[in-house]
């Protein structure tokens, strides 16, 4: 009798398991309690190229889209992804808080305030379409790259114009100058000069390395490239002459904070100096490695370093970026 009992249970299992799992599909809903991903403020594939500030708010940008963001001048930050996830290359912001960003194949991206990007494409070469540089001058925003492509925009960065002098080389930089000149470094030792608000440009050929940055301080002015090349003006931009060399390394910006002169570029390279025509010291400041640095912006609170690493120079220290992250 009883393995007669066990013998209808062996048969009778399967079709309760069957039946048990349709009862199941039909009146019992499943719930999800969704657990947060926490996306890294830094990733180990990050590369950042540039960045801008207005008051205690920052911003930096970076490829595949990163854009790193403060609203308290660093002490934290947040992270977020552009549209399309292309590279960004530059970034500026005008007085009134309009950013607009710069990338590959002439793509440009503007929002003012938090309110949604909005992104258009110029009209830039099909071979070479990548613009290089952005900045906020004299009301207008200026944008400028490869092929010798060079875009003004109103304070708004809705309506851009083409207004490129025709050169076949790369505009690597666009920067403001004393008394309102605009200026362009770019390739084969090339820096462009407007005094008429972009209309007109002159030329001068400063060696053949490529310039990639330059800064004034009042008629006091650098320019650096490749393979250290620095060149300085004591007259506004009137004259230029090259600088006794200080590093072989290629220099990618320069900036004056306090009257310090600043410049950076390729393996950890950072030279200080408190008279440009003097001498440049290397500066190795704590947590300083030796990867590439293309930005220096100069802002209240000391001289933010962007590249591979993140930081703010102040005094004989690297100010580590983002904080939180390193807790």
């Amino acid at each position: 009798m009883f393995s007669r009992l066990l013998g209808w249970v062996a048969r009778l299992a399967p079709w309760l398991v069957i039946g048990s799992l349709a009862y199941a599909a039909v009146f019992i809903k499943p719930s999800v309690n969704p657990v947060p991903l926490n996306q890294p403020l830094l990733e180990r594939r990050d590369a950042f190229f540039d960045g801008a500030a207005l008051g205690e708010r920052l911003w930096i940008i970076g490829q595949n889209g990163a854009l790193l963001s403060s609203l308290d001048a660093g002490a934290h930050w947040t992270r977020e992804e552009l549209p399309c996830r292309g590279n960004l290359q530059s970034i500026a912001v005008s007085d009134t808080g309009r950013q607009v960003v710069v990338g590959n194949q002439g793509r440009v991206w503007t929002r003012q305030a938090d309110e949604p990007w909005q992104s258009q494409d110029l009209r830039v070469s099909d071979l070479a379409g990548k613009l290089l540089g952005v900045s906020f001058i004299n009301g207008h925003f200026w944008a400028v790259g490869e092929m010798g492509v060079l875009f003004r925009s109103d304070a708004d960065a809705q309506h851009w114009q083409a207004m490129g002098t025709g050169d076949d080389v790369t505009f690597n930089s666009i920067r403001a100058g004393a008394q309102g000149d605009l200026w362009i470094t770019a390739e084969f030792g090339r820096l462009l000069r407007s005094r008429d608000d972009g209309r007109t440009w002159s030329t001068q050929e400063l060696g053949r390395e490529s310039l990639r940055a330059l800064a004034f301080d009042g008629r006091q002015g650098v320019a650096v490239g490749n393979q250290g090349q620095a060149y300085l003006s004591e007259d506004g931009g009137d004259t230029w002459h090259a600088m006794k060399p200080f590093t072989r390394e290629h220099l990618f910006d320069i900036a004056v904070h306090r009257g310090e002169w600043l410049t950076t570029g390729a393996r950890g390279a950072l030279f200080r100096s408190r008279a440009p025509s003097g001498n440049w010291q290397a500066w190795t400041p704590g947590g300083l490695d030796k990867s590439y640095h293309s930005r220096l912006l100069d802002t209240a609170d000391g001289v933010v370093l962007i590249g591979h690493q993140l930081g703010l120079l102040r005094q004989d220290d690297l100010q580590r970026w983002p904080r939180e992250q390193q807790q």
